[in-house]
């Protein structure tokens, strides 16, 4: 298992990203920055990139990397969720 960043910067005012929320949301998730989400999976990050392919615009820009323990952050209401014992990351 590893904890997987995901952050995007959807170029289309006004269109309908909920596919891709509900997308990220199967997975076991942290979000609390804007267009930042944490997921603990143990799938890939090229899948997770394939499949938000499939749910942006070409357009679209994506950045799908896997974490490393060393982290630091400022008030981010995640932390804890990083910090939890049973994630064996």
């Amino acid at each position: 298992m590893a904890v997987i960043l995901v952050t995007y910067d959807l170029k289309q005012p006004g269109r309908d990203y909920k596919p891709l929320h509900d997308y990220l949301k199967t997975y076991t998730y942290c979000k609390d920055l804007e267009s930042v989400w944490l997921l603990y999976t143990s799938a890939g990050t090229e899948r997770i990139r394939d499949d938000l392919n499939r749910l942006i615009d070409s357009n679209d820009k994506t950045f799908v990397v896997r974490l490393q323990r060393d982290w630091n952050s400022r008030a981010f209401g995640c932390a804890n969720w990083l910090n939890a014992t049973d994630r064996n990351w």
